[in-house]
């Protein structure tokens, strides 16, 4: 076949303008989201079929509109290419930073991303993220100024799930009804109901290692199942006094699994949960029954959340935007404490040192549980800083400016927290796992702020740190072990809000501690 000039010129525009697309097809999480759901290579293919046969066809047009189709691809690709640009949108004053789907796809792969781009770019930042731009803050001090000096400007952006609550999640609330609901649950989570509820977590803790040294084979175990358990049946009892031996906790936890990933629902309909959502408040609307059956008649129920709240009002029961905000707080709060605890249980085995350290604290003559809590304490402590306490978002709803840079309306706002508490300046040696930093020393917000800050940041942050705690004190009392195998670690999804997590291929072998009872008491 004869190729004319124009055909070959034609044909080095379509090629030029497919280089983007097919760097964006070779990129790791499209390959990963290719192998999660295979029907999506059938969809890449029959647009690559229908490219193909759109150039075909526009072969068979007069000489003029034959170069519709090339120009208009290599307009389209200097478009991009100049939206991708670190500089562009620099004459409005818009942050340095790429707006470019593959700078998007690569924060999603690479774990050092956001600390690479601060270093390149500076502390302010721009990207693409959940198909909008988002500006990144590598720098927790102007982050935290940002949240108290311009939060009539901010919003947290609100996930579709909060539809399953009337009234929405209360993360996602605003103004009058966030502050009502705000100040009755956080009045109810109180320190002393998290810590009356530490010993049956305990219990639970040590239940779900014994049955994990019991499937042992040699090979090490999985401890994710055993860590999700612990979770949920933790979450239940602080929340609603469900005793941890309970006949219901199997059903709640199938149902809890139902509901999927809470930020899953970002790509998943709600309204297809609401069937699972509504048996679990029917479930604890009856628990909830009974309490207030115990406190009419004097009696004194398990202390929990739901039965501060009963205690203060016994007519919250009956409001169903309270009630669904217990079960969504539940739900939520139980997927964030089950990746905390894969990193305990992870910098646990790699740092064997802790074990000694907080045995020797237990010992006879040593100032006792009040010691090893604050050892296991700055455990849990660091594992925040390294691990799990990644970001936190913000929507831009009026346009403001940070630094000297102008963020549109309609932007989100990611504080990297993760990045801020690798600050050199703050935490000397800051990739080295140490968690005597935190021995007697108490860190301004402005320094380590893993659970936020300001009117929407976590209220169950000791209830987290109560957990996390608890799982190292009963590892090093009444447990040995050791890491079997490991690899290198992963995203718990393939979405810029998935946590990063342990590897896979995390095995562990546990045995019970000589110096420890063979059965709890």
């Amino acid at each position: 076949m004869n190729f004319s000039t124009d055909t070959v010129i034609r044909w080095m525009l379509l090629l030029v303008a497919a280089v983007p697309a097919i760097r964006v097809i070779l990129k790791r999480p499209v390959r990963d989201e290719v192998e999660a759901r295979p029907w999506l290579a059938l969809v890449m293919l029959a647009g690559l079929g229908a490219a193909i046969a759109l150039i075909r066809w526009s072969e068979s047009l007069s000489e003029r509109a034959r170069w519709i189709l090339p120009v208009g691809a290599a307009v389209c690709t200097v478009m991009f290419f100049l939206r991708a640009r670190p500089t562009f949108g620099a004459r409005h004053k818009l942050p340095p930073g790429s707006l470019s789907l593959a700078a998007s796809l690569d924060a999603i792969a690479q774990e050092d991303f956001y600390a690479n781009a601060a270093r390149k770019f500076g502390p302010i930042f721009k990207m693409a993220q959940f198909h909008r731009p988002v500006v990144c803050l590598v720098d927790l001090p102007i982050g935290l100024a940002v949240l108290s000096t311009q939060e009539q400007r901010l919003a947290p952006p609100s996930l579709p799930f909060g539809r399953l609550s009337p009234g929405n999640y209360i993360e996602f609330m605003h103004d009058e009804q966030h502050a009502r609901y705000r100040g009755i649950l956080r009045t109810a989570l109180s320190g002393r109901v998290v810590s009356e509820c530490r010993d049956g977590v305990a219990v639970v803790m040590r239940e779900q290692l014994d049955a994990m040294r019991a499937q042992d084979t040699g090979m090490g175990v999985d401890p994710q199942n055993s860590l999700a358990r612990i979770a949920v049946v933790s979450m239940l009892r602080v929340m609603f006094g469900i005793p941890i031996d309970d006949a219901r906790l199997d059903e709640m936890q199938q149902l809890f699994n139902a509901l999927g990933s809470p930020r899953a629902f970002a790509e998943r309909r709600p309204e297809e949960r609401v069937a699972t959502f509504s048996r679990l408040t029917r479930c604890f609307h009856e628990v909830g029954d009974a309490i207030r059956i115990q406190l009419r008649d004097g009696e004194q129920p398990a202390r929990s959340v739901l039965s501060e709240i009963l205690r203060a009002d016994p007519a919250h029961l009956d409001d169903e935007i309270l009630l669904g905000n217990l079960v969504l707080m539940v739900h939520v709060t139980r997927s964030n404490v089950h990746g905390l605890l894969g990193w305990i249980l992870k910098e646990y085995f790699d740092h064997p040192d802790t074990a000694l350290i907080l045995r020797a604290a237990a010992s006879p003559g040593t100032v006792g549980r009040s010691r090893v809590e604050a050892l296991a304490t700055n455990f849990v402590n660091e594992t925040l800083r390294m691990h799990q306490s990644e970001y936190f978002y913000r929507e831009v709803i009026e346009a403001l400016s940070i630094g000297g840079f102008r963020i549109p309306k309609g932007w989100l706002l990611r504080i990297c927290v993760r990045e801020c508490h690798d600050n050199a300046a703050v935490f000397p040696n800051p990739k080295t796992f140490r968690p005597e930093r935190f021995d007697g020393r108490q860190y301004e917000k402005s320094e380590y702020c893993p659970f936020s800050d300001g009117t929407h940041s976590c209220f169950g942050a000791g209830l987290a740190v109560m957990i996390a705690r608890t799982l190292v004190v009963v590892l090093a009392l009444d447990f040995d072990g050791h890491t079997v195998s490991d690899g290198p670690v992963e995203r718990a999804g393939n979405r810029h809000w998935s946590h990063w997590r342990p590897s896979r291929s995390f095995r562990v072998a546990l045995a019970r501690h000589d110096r420890a009872p063979a059965t709890d008491s």
